[in-house]
């Protein structure tokens, strides 16, 4: 797995990770003309989803969709990640990812992805043969892998990307609790998340909300579009004028599955 560090392998566990997938979830905010909640029971599930080189066993095609097979919904994740990167105020990337680049960064762990509809395991999903049929039921989607090699490899990091056209629905929180289910069945034993940005408002409530540790700020740690203190960019905008960019600091978040069990109540 590629990181600062060069590539890192990933712990080990005796447990499997379809004691906890597919994990369902209610979507809030759906509501009728009449403000009545249109869904009472469960309408989303999350998956693991491969990448196109991995080959899956018998046991695993029961909780992890191929992404050899799925391939259109692989292309709807790079399209939904390159929007939130040419945002220019969430992720450190500067510049959009290709096909190749997407795959090494996104998949070089364990990723997840959460989509509309109640399916009992990930043989039951249809096929999409465009990409536009996946970004109406495309909802979220992370990444789970080592932070740090060797010694320090039983830290992990995650990255978080909810579909613009999908938010409202309370995605978010039930991605970080996924996350908070499934990190410890993989082996990890802490989570760290290196930049959340303190310009990301939303983000830094959820993972307050949800419990985790503020173990550090760091001074200036992204240089972000529209946010900070402006400095003059090199990079033009579509109209051809140059963006205005500023320094933004970020906050670390912390988990330790040792000493901070996640509740109960994040099992739904």
């Amino acid at each position: 797995m590629s990181s600062a560090y060069g590539a890192i392998s990933r712990p080990t566990s005796g447990q499997s990770l379809s004691t906890v997938l597919p994990r369902h979830a209610i979507l809030r905010n759906l509501t009728n003309a009449n403000g009545e909640a249109v869904h009472s029971t469960p309408n989303s599930t999350l998956f693991r989803i491969a990448s196109n080189k991995e080959v899956l066993d018998s046991s695993s095609q029961q909780y992890t969709l191929s992404g050899a097979t799925h391939s259109t919904l692989v292309e709807a994740m790079h399209q939904v990640f390159n929007e939130e990167v040419e945002r220019g105020d969430t992720y450190p990337q500067e510049f959009q990812l290709d096909a190749t680049q997407f795959e090494n960064y996104f998949f070089s762990g364990d990723s997840f992805v959460l989509i509309k509809g109640h399916y009992q395991q990930a043989t039951d999903v249809e096929l999409r043969k465009d990409i536009n049929d996946w970004m109406k039921d495309l909802l979220g989607f992370f990444y789970i892998k080592p932070n740090f090699p060797g010694r320090c490899s039983h830290i992990c990091n995650g990255g978080f990307i909810v579909n613009s056209s999908q938010r409202g629905l309370g995605i978010g929180s039930i991605l970080g609790k996924s996350f908070l289910k499934v990190v410890p069945v993989i082996g990890y034993k802490a989570s760290m998340f290196n930049l959340v940005f303190v310009s990301n408002v939303a983000s830094i409530k959820l993972w307050r909300r949800l419990g985790f540790q503020e173990i550090g700020r760091i001074p200036k740690a992204g240089r972000l579009r529209g946010q900070g203190t402006v400095v003059q960019s090199e990079q033009k905008d579509e109209g051809g004028t140059l963006d205005n960019e500023g320094f933004v600091d970020a906050i670390q978040f912390y988990w330790d599955f040792e000493t901070m069990p996640v509740p109960a109540e994040y099992d739904a």
